[in-house]
């Protein structure tokens, strides 16, 4: 008996960790700075990582760029910095695999290991190969081909890590005070006359008063100020070039953190400035939330997002509720909502790793529809310029707090950009050259020539990658320093199951919130404040 109670109570020893840096955001967050946008109000976080690290050259951040807006916020120098995420790690999930809520490590896991190079010094990643397997990064998804396959398949993030992992594009509530009345720089507009309206500017609400016959569309166009029609809106100016819709990227705010020397975006990028605004990768998979209130009985709804030019729908019959999923002319199935009758609903749909899903109130119906969009790249059209839409049809409907997000990008190599072999030619000097190309549909063909690089794993090693895949040291960029140790040929990508030391489960303590009056008991200290509630959380 005593035996059995000390490998339960082993099984279950959790020991605390704080992340030092931000390679895994947003799932958990590295030291960093919060900022409050000033001109949208989007609540964004910055790395600060680089304030310690830097030994006796260490700056403080002075600006960063908002992923809402793209509004450069400056003087965050001022601003507190906030340790790591405290996190809790259940230190032996994988050597007692019999014991309740243990396993073998499952791929998307958030591990705990030992980094192969030295092994005194404890990682954090995401598991993405297993033993055995050849993983392969295509246009930022992974890949997997198992050993005695021929074909690669890609791996799909089950849908509460694809919710937990997935990263803001544009939170309609929170709109620019500078674009305000501006009818140019409108993001979700209507594309037919005489069907929505936004009775109140400013303000994330749309309505369809009277049911039409036809289809009526409101629709999101990805319209992203530069740095330079940002200092004219803020000066009072016109734009010296007119607002133009450009794909989503992988650009992410956490990236941004830039000193006061490289803060001016106005000069050719250089240094850090270059990394904050070169994130330029096209991203296709995306999620649309909405709160839809539905006044009148029948009529249909759709929701609509596009990747590569291919609408992916889910179209709701609002007397019957149930829900039509559709890519392109094919109908892939159906699912009953439980929205067959007037009422507030809140909708996620999402088409992520080539596979449709629909949530309702929270709760996904179904396990959704899986499909496979071929083995060539996907390439954007000018249609992937404004590549989310709800419809309506027949029925009175009201949709507000309209939110875009989209999925993680896995780049090929740590801190590089897949677009060399694009830009072979001429790479982009300043953020406008690159809106220039990311505006111009006759130059997306050219994103075919991303290459591709494979992993192979042996026998008992994992691949790990973090979530902020630009900015992580992982596997994709490690070297072979182990041969002291390590008698096995290990590969510079691989992590040996024996380095496996544990699995991140919860998030106790993210930091403190001040608020009250701003007491400072140092450049990082304000009192008083609260626990960060909205941020504990289980980790997926």
């Amino acid at each position: 008996m005593a035996v059995i109670l000390a490998l339960v109570v082993r099984g279950f020893e959790a020991q605390a960790f704080v992340i030092p840096t931000g390679s895994m955001a947003p799932t958990l967050m590295g030291r960093h700075k919060e900022v409050t946008c000033p001109q949208c109000g989007f609540v964004y976080s910055v790395n600060a990582s680089e304030e310690v690290e830097g030994g006796p050259y260490a700056r403080r951040v002075y600006s960063g760029i908002c992923v809402n807006c793209r509004y450069q916020a400056t003087h965050l120098d001022d601003e507190p910095s906030f340790k790591g995420d405290r996190i809790l790690v259940s230190m032996f999930p994988y050597e007692l695999p019999f014991l309740p809520s243990n396993a073998s490590p499952r791929r998307w896991d958030v591990i705990v290991f030992r980094y192969p190079e030295e092994p005194e010094v404890s990682y954090i990643k995401r598991l993405a190969g297993l033993p055995g397997e050849t993983v392969k990064i295509h246009h930022g998804d992974v890949y997997v081909k198992k050993k005695g396959e021929s074909e690669f398949r890609l791996q799909r993030k089950p849908p509460k890590h694809q919710q937990a992992m997935r990263i803001a594009v544009y939170d309609d509530r929170h709109q620019s005070r500078a674009t305000a009345g501006r009818d140019e720089w409108r993001r979700w507009a209507p594309e037919e006359s005489g069907g929505w309206s936004s009775p109140e500017p400013g303000v994330s609400r749309y309505q369809n008063d009277e049911p039409t016959e036809e289809w009526v569309h409101l629709r999101y166009r990805n319209l992203v100020p530069d740095p330079e029609q940002w200092d004219d809106l803020i000066n009072g100016r016109t734009p010296r070039r007119a607002p133009r819709a450009s794909l989503v990227t992988d650009f992410y705010s956490y990236n941004t953190g830039l000193t006061a020397e490289y803060s001016n975006l106005l000069e050719e990028l250089r240094g850090d400035s270059e990394g904050a605004w070169l994130q330029p990768h096209w991203v296709g998979d995306l999620t649309l939330s909405a709160n839809v209130e539905v006044a009148s009985p029948g009529g249909e709804l759709k929701l609509e997002l596009i990747k590569a030019g291919v609408a992916h729908q889910c179209l709701i019959d609002l007397a019957t509720g149930k829900a039509r999923f559709v890519r392109g002319a094919e109908t892939l199935g159906e699912e009953s909502t439980g929205m067959a009758k007037p009422g507030r609903y809140a909708l996620e749909f999402a088409n992520v790793d080539d596979r449709l899903l629909l949530s309702v109130n929270g709760s996904w119906i179904g396990s959704g529809f899986e499909f496979d969009s071929g083995e060539g790249p996907p390439i954007p059209t000018a249609a992937d310029l404004a590549p989310a839409a709800i419809g309506v049809r027949g029925a009175s409907v009201t949709a507000s707090d309209l939110v875009l997000n989209r999925d993680i990008y896995y780049t090929q190599t740590p801190g590089r950009s897949d677009y060399g072999p694009v830009w072979e030619e001429r790479y982009p000097r300043t953020p406008v050259e690159l809106f220039d190309f990311l505006a111009d549909p006759s130059r997306f063909a050219d994103l075919a020539r991303t290459r591709q690089i494979e992993y192979e794993l042996g026998d008992d090693r994992y691949l790990m990658m973090g979530d902020n895949s630009p900015r992580s040291k992982d596997s994709r960029g490690w070297a072979s320093a182990d041969w002291q140790w390590d008698t096995v040929n290990r590969q510079s990508w691989e992590v040996p199951r024996e380095l496996v030391t544990g699995k991140a489960f919860f998030v106790y303590w993210p930091h403190g919130v001040p608020f009250g009056p701003d007491i400072r008991l140092g450049p990082d200290l304000r009192v008083p404040f609260r626990p960060y509630l909205e941020r504990m959380r289980w980790i997926r």
